[in-house]
Formats: C-alpha cells, structure tokens, sequence
C-alpha cells in the first residue's frame, strides 16, 4: 500500500457562506500527487485557473458572489498500485 495525497478544490462564495466542489475529472485536473509539496503547488495553481480562466466565472460573478479558492491535501493509503 502506498500513500498519495488527494487534491480537492473548493469554490467558495463570502456572500452565501458555501462552497461548491467542482469535479475535477472534469477538467482534466489530476486529484493524486506523490509529496505534500506536489499537491500543494498544484493546488495553488489549479485553483486560480478554475476561479480565473473565464470559462466558469466571469468578473461580475467573482464580485456578485464573493468568490474564492481554497484547497486541501490530504495523506490517502492507495492500495494495489506501486510505490
């Protein structure tokens, strides 16, 4: 068994006090990383491109809203794949 951190993105708004979880598969986003630093650089990165690219949100959306990224990397045992 080995260990895998699991990405999981939130788009949260300041006015409702929700977050949503996109699907990442969706996007072509990968959800496991091998190290902690890994999935946090991809977590910063990823996030800001679903916020940001203006394919999902557009500015007004973002101000409407109050909407913000976060992230999570958390440690997953992996069972039947390689180290």
């Amino acid at each position: 068994m080995s260990i895998k951190f699991l990405l999981t993105i939130y788009i949260c708004s300041v006015t409702t006090g929700e977050c949503a979880q996109p699907i990442l598969e969706q996007y072509k986003i990968n959800q496991f990383y091998d190290t902690h630093y890994e999935c946090v650089r991809s977590g910063l990165g990823e996030s800001f491109e679903l916020l940001f690219n203006g394919e999902i949100f557009d500015v007004q959306s973002i101000n409407n809203y109050g909407l913000y990224p976060k992230f999570t990397c958390e440690k997953v045992p992996i069972s039947g794949q390689p180290t």
